[in-house]
This record gives C-alpha cells, structure tokens and sequence, in this order.
C-alpha cells in the first residue's frame, strides 16, 4: 500500500527530500517543452523521455524575473520522522579512511533529505582521553536544511560535530542506552541508524573465554583464533576487550520496544562479527531477509554506503502517493523531477495526476521505494514533458 503525504501548498513535493514548488523560475527555469531555444545535451537515458542526460533540470525558485513563467517556494508542513545516527568512531575506523567516509556520506544524506527528516548523531566513544569514552551528542534532533545555495546549520552542525579523528573502543551498548531517553523526549517517530566497523566492548564487568576474546577473534598477534591464550585475561589483557554482544543486543531490544526501530550498518571491518550485527538487526526489528541481516556495507568505500544509506532512508520517507491541497490549474502545466531530472508523464513507468494526487508508477515508483531515487519534486507553471 502507498503511503500518503499532505502538503499545504498548491503543489507539492517530495519524497526523500528537498523542498516544495509552485510555478519555476529563476536563470535555472527550462523553458517550455519545444522551445527551439533549448538544444538537448545528448542522447537519451532511464529517465530521459528523449532528453538526452535525462531531461532539462529541476528549476530553483529563487527569484521571479518574469520569464517564462512565476516562480514561489512554498514550505513543506509534515510530520518528518525523526532519524538519529549513532557513529562508531572507534581506533579502528582510522583505518582506510573509514571515519571520513562516514562523516561525509551522512552529511550527503542529510544534505539531500533537507526538510523531508528531522536528524540527530550521537558518536561513541566520546572525545575524552580514556580508551572508552562515555558517548556524546553531537548533533541534538533538528530540522533538515531548506534547499538553498550551500549547506544549511544542521548539514554543518554534524559536519563539525564529527570533525574529530577516530579513537578508543566501541562502547555500543552504553551508546545506545544513552540515546533511548533521548528518542523518547521526542514527537513523531524516530529511527536509529547504527553504523560500526566491529563489534561491540569496553565492558569492564565482562568476562570471556578466547572464543569471546576481540584480539583472538581478529587473530591479532600473540593472540591466535584457536587459543588457548585468553587475550582478555587480566593481569596481561583487559576484559574490555571481551565482545560485549549480549547488554548491545539487550540495548537494541529496548529502543525497538520503546518504539524505535534500529538499523544496522556494517562497515567494512566488521565481517567477524557477522553473527553480531545479525542478531542485532533482528532485535531491533529491521532485519532483511537472509543474512547478512544487516546492511553491509561492500568495499567500495562511500559509495557503497551512499547506496546503503538511500535504501534505508527511503524505508523511512520514501512515498509514491502525494496529495496536494489543491487542484492544479491547468493539469498540462505540471512536472514531477527526479533526482533534479525531469521524469517524462507517462502512465506505465512515470506519473500520472488525478485531481490533486499525483502517482508516480511502475519502475519509477519501483526506483523511489528502493532508494535509487534520493529526490522527488513537484513544480507547476511549465508545459508538462511526455516521453517523445
């Protein structure tokens, strides 16, 4: 079933993120469909309709020179989910320039979302100078950025909250206890999204034997897999290095009955603990369905999460349906864009408008749910383009 969003404007936008617009303008304006004046820049694509790199570009509302047609940014009024990272920011993260990647690719999604979600980080450990840190909030819950002309407070609030090179161990379970007070001070629904390289320690009470041991488990030197040397054992090792998976999977549990759903990223790194993050995601209700269960992430650094943090922001946002607060004018002055691309009015794989809703169907709604599709927008005041 399509969800539904409501927007209180003439048209409306957006599923995973961006703003709303009435009418197109600005020097960014495509002019109308089969003005000679404009020359396609190349020879067609999946979105393309005939326009060659996918179509004239969305236009920015951003001014009125009296072009072409009006142009007026509207606000978006809905009930944003709430959707709160908690980041790994362990030793081990500094590794491959894993951290940086991290940091950058949230900042991109936060940054494409804008008003569509509200966001919130937490980074554990925090910036102290033990090896387990209590976490800290970086980024207390804010709106997303309206789009604009450069990144707005709350894409540069994490962006310098995370500013800070990776360190210590992976304190998961405090981490995330740490949050839930926080999710549950909040309106509307919230989503956690976990994102960590290994697994989960830095519980002084733990105990294990080698099979349990993180330096055994990851074969360091003088620690082999098969033991019998327990590489936690005090005097020589410290149990916080034991894998801590049971109070982590205990913390997940308590988010997701609290509400809360908790997603469960896996960078790469953290393959031996596979089992982990699985049950993991199982507790906290957002498990796929054969393992992993999780959501690894593959070895092509940042664009490998881009992609898994657009499949999980679309599970979250994304809609097919949306319900505009008025009837167009002139149903034939109507354009939906994807991705800043116009998608071409079709009634198989493109959209259709029916009073005040407009459909998005068959491979474009496919492309929308699956996260291929970071942004939808909805602008009125221009001939509406069909597939040539």
């Amino acid at each position: 079933m399509l969800k539904r969003a409501s927007v209180a404007a003439v048209v409306a936008v957006v599923t995973s993120g961006l703003a709303v617009f009435a009418g197109c303008g600005s020097n960014h304006r495509p002019p109308p469909a089969g003005d000679p004046s404009y020359t396609p820049s190349g020879g067609g694509g999946a979105n393309g309709g005939g326009f060659g790199d996918g179509g004239p570009k969305v236009p920015l509302c951003t001014n009125n020179d009296g072009s072409y047609c009006d142009c007026v940014d509207v606000p978006l009024f809905t009930d944003a989910p709430n959707m709160y990272f908690v980041l790994d920011r362990s030793g081990s993260m500094a590794s491959d320039g894993k951290w940086d990647q991290v940091r950058v690719t949230m900042a991109s999604i936060v940054r494409a979302l804008g008003p569509r979600a509200n966001f919130g980080a937490t980074v554990f450990p925090g910036y102290g100078q033990e090896q387990c840190s209590p976490p800290v909030e970086i980024l207390p819950v804010r709106p997303g950025d309206p789009p604009g002309n450069g990144d707005g407070p709350t894409t540069n609030a994490l962006i310098a909250g995370t500013n800070t090179g990776p360190n210590g161990g992976t304190p998961t379970a405090e981490a995330l206890r740490f949050v839930l007070p926080k999710l549950r001070a909040l309106s509307g629904k919230s989503f956690v999204i976990l994102a960590t390289d290994g697994g989960p320690n830095c519980n002084a009470s733990a105990g294990c034997g080698y099979t349990e041991c993180q330096p055994n488990i990851e074969d360091a030197p003088g620690c082999p897999k098969e033991g019998p040397l327990n590489c936690c054992e005090p005097p020589t090792g410290y149990r916080e290095s034991c894998l801590d998976d049971g109070p982590t999977t205990a913390a997940v549990g308590a988010l997701k009955t609290a509400g809360f759903p908790t997603y469960v990223i896996g960078i790469p790194g953290s393959a031996p603990y596979a089992a982990v993050l699985d049950g993991l995601a199982v507790a906290g209700g957002t498990a796929l369905g054969s393992s992993p269960k999780y959501y690894a992430v593959g070895a092509n650094g940042s664009t490998d999460l881009l992609t898994t943090l657009k499949k999980i922001a679309a599970k979250i946002v994304a809609t097919c349906e949306f319900t505009l607060t008025e009837t167009p004018a002139d149903p034939n002055l109507v354009n939906v864009y994807f991705d800043e691309v116009v998608l071409p009015k079709d009634n198989v794989n493109g959209w259709k408008l029916e009073g005040n809703v407009v459909t998005l169907l068959g491979t474009a709604c496919n492309r929308v749910m699956d996260g291929d599709v970071l942004g939808v927008r909805i602008v009125a005041g221009c001939p509406t383009v069909a597939p040539r």
